[in-house]
């Protein structure tokens, strides 16, 4: 039985317009084409249309009574823009031509020969004076009109004015006619469970909410490293204005005026997370009635006044050492806990040390933890580091005691990064961060980064080192922004980063007379900036400290100087290389006493012996003593001469 008339869908509803324009189009096509063209009965859908037998005029007046729209995204875009019924009937047009087939054929035919699929503005501006009077619109109108000043809908096309074609993104389309809830380039944030977040940031989200809804603020800044909880933050926020959350790109907000008017009709709260540099600044759109949360690191700005910004805070220890307990045992947590993670990190970690462990049907362990933590942000920093993943223990390294009470006075002072602070003199605590600086200083092969593996190891932290390859780049500004992006991403996994090879980026600078020395000391003087600030550990190795810049020296935590070997070091050294492949004990003390040769030289000697000796016993007497003559060919000089009886 078909409905009453005053109970039909007209235009306060979407599927109302959409009947509307078929009835109209069904119209046009009798007028222009004949009432017997099989198009209009296409076109007309009587099965779902309760109304199409009704005359156009009548159909006409009761849409006019009905009009405007009152509930979702299509009424809220007819207020907005003050749009009457006939600009209705128009942006229904350009939308059904994208979304309906029998729509689509329909105007295709209307404009044959052109066979246009989209409407030009000459059968708009003919079929809505036909429906509505002439005097409704015309060329010149429909141009200045609100839908295209306002780019709802855009005119494509080089034709003369009256051919060319109007367009609507169709995304908008459904989007106003309630048949999408999202953006198809856009990523739904959905709040995760709020205590992932320090409590100083979740508390924040009611408060952000406000200032922005109400437009007191262009937008908000959050700052953070990756994975910090930006995104989280920015989804309570959403939730609290009663805004569902979209990730889109930076360049799709800038490019797509379509999307900037979805969110605003639609109700979203836009989260972008452009990439900005140091010294760059993010030249953003702001729309009207659409508050816009933008995500950045610790670099870069965004242009304009009126932002509000924030910088995410790291969980306390307190909350960190609840995290870890809530994901895994107590003991093992509470050995966690000194890693400075964000909430969101410290699950991800945790979910994933516990598939490590189910997958080899065993109890989550440290060692699963270590794998965990290097697999958090990998593919970020591979990109400009290398992973340094050897398991480096107390027995394989082969220093003076002098050295090793160092290396553990610097692994002291790594965890207790945070709690140092507490309770020291306001002076001291003015310049408060909870990043650590150590140079090793030595020759090449006395056991530098093997060391910084060992720290790594005691830490249960991951080793990076840094890429000087990749970071470089020949144009001015990338390589600070490289720096920036590793500096960020190795403090969002709280990764300890080695600059092998320092003198590179930390040298002294010079006058700066050609353009060459100006890059360098710029690079140089970002650097100093940003080490200083960094919250991780930062491990510099040098062959001489002469050759760092002397405000770098200033700023390091620790220099540790690295001695070549002396006989006890040489002796413990060739031992620790033999294992059980040792070829004697007077062997060893003979190779200690007159072989002045480095840890990193030792090395090479006795992996070459091994190699032209069977796979079995003892190491040759004779492969080694090739291999020590190779050794001492690459330094430029002679085998002494006692070791010719080597054994003997």
């Amino acid at each position: 039985m078909s409905r009453p008339v005053e109970s039909l869908p007209w235009p306060q509803a979407p599927e109302g317009l959409r009947a509307l324009l078929r009835a109209g189009l069904a119209e046009f096509i009798a007028r222009s084409l004949g009432p017997e063209e099989p198009l209009r009965a296409l076109v007309l859908d009587e099965r779902s249309d309760s109304g199409a037998r009704l005359p156009w005029a009548v159909r006409r007046d009761l849409a006019l009574r009905a009009w405007p729209p009152r509930h979702g995204a299509l009424a809220r875009l007819v207020e907005e823009l003050g749009l009457d019924l006939p600009q209705g009937v128009l942006l229904a047009l350009a939308g059904e031509s994208e979304a309906s087939h029998p729509v689509t054929l329909a105007v295709a035919e209307l404009q044959t020969p052109g066979q246009s699929a989209r409407p030009t503005v000459h059968l708009a501006v003919a079929l809505l004076q036909a429906l509505f009077g002439a005097e409704v619109i015309d060329v010149p109108k429909l141009c200045t009109g609100p839908l295209l000043r306002h780019q709802v809908l855009e005119l494509e096309g080089d034709d003369p004015l009256p051919l060319q074609q109007l367009r609507i993104s169709p995304a908008l389309w459904a989007v106003l006619t309630d048949s999408a809830v999202d953006w198809p380039q856009g990523q739904v944030l959905t709040p995760l469970r709020a205590p992932l977040l320090a409590s100083a940031a979740r508390e924040q989200a009611p408060r952000l909410a406000a200032v922005i809804g109400g437009g007191a603020a262009a937008g908000l800044v959050l700052r953070g490293a990756p994975g910090s909880g930006r995104s989280q933050l920015a989804a309570l926020i959403g939730a609290e204005l009663g805004r569902q959350p979209l990730q889109i790109t930076d360049a799709h907000w800038l490019q797509q005026p379509a999307f900037r008017l979805a969110s605003r009709f639609a109700g979203w709260l836009p989260v972008l997370s452009p990439r900005v540099g140091p010294g760059e600044a993010w030249q953003g759109v702001v729309e009207p009635g659409v508050p816009l949360v933008v995500l950045l690191g610790r670099d870069g700005t965004v242009e304009g006044e009126g932002w509000l910004e924030l910088e995410l805070p790291l969980p306390t220890p307190a909350e960190r050492r609840r995290f870890w307990r809530e994901c895994l045992p107590a003991g093992l947590a509470d050995e966690c806990a000194g890693a400075l993670l964000s909430g969101p990190a410290i699950a991800r970690v945790a979910a994933s040390a516990k598939l490590q462990a189910a997958q080899a049907g065993i109890e989550v362990g440290r060692e699963h933890l270590l794998r965990a933590r290097r697999e958090l942000g990998a593919a970020s920093l591979r990109l400009l580091a290398q992973p340094l993943e050897c398991t480096v223990g107390k027995d394989a390294l082969v220093v003076p005691e002098a050295v090793q009470f160092a290396l553990e006075a610097l692994i002291a002072r790594v965890h207790q990064r945070e709690a140092v602070w507490e309770g020291l003199g306001q002076t001291l605590a003015a310049t408060r961060t909870p990043g650590v600086r150590a140079l090793f200083v030595g020759e090449s092969g006395t056991g530098k980064t093997l060391a910084a593996s060992y720290v790594a190891t005691a830490l249960a932290a991951p080793l990076y080192r840094v890429d000087l390859a990749a970071v470089m780049n020949k144009y001015i500004g990338e390589s600070e922004k490289n720096l920036a992006a590793l500096l960020d991403q190795a403090a969002a996994c709280d990764a300890a980063l080695l600059f092998d090879e320092a003198d590179a980026l930390f040298g002294r600078r010079s006058d700066g007379k050609d353009t060459g020395e100006r890059y360098a000391n710029m690079l140089t003087n970002f650097l100093l900036s940003r080490i200083e600030t960094h919250p991780g550990l930062v491990i510099l190795t040098s062959n001489s400290r002469e050759r760092i810049d002397g405000a770098f020296n200033r700023r390091l935590d620790a220099v540790i100087e690295f001695p070549l070997p002396r006989f006890a070091e040489r002796l413990a050294l060739w031992h620790s290389h033999f294992g059980a492949r040792v070829p004697g004990a007077d062997v060893c003390r003979q190779l200690a006493s007159h072989c002045d040769l480095t840890g990193g030289q030792i090395r090479n000697v006795v992996l070459h012996a091994a190699v032209a000796t069977a796979a079995q016993g003892p190491i040759a007497v004779p492969a080694l003593l090739a291999a020590l003559r190779k050794e001492y060919d690459k330094l430029g000089r002679g085998l002494p001469t006692r070791l010719e009886r080597l054994g003997g």
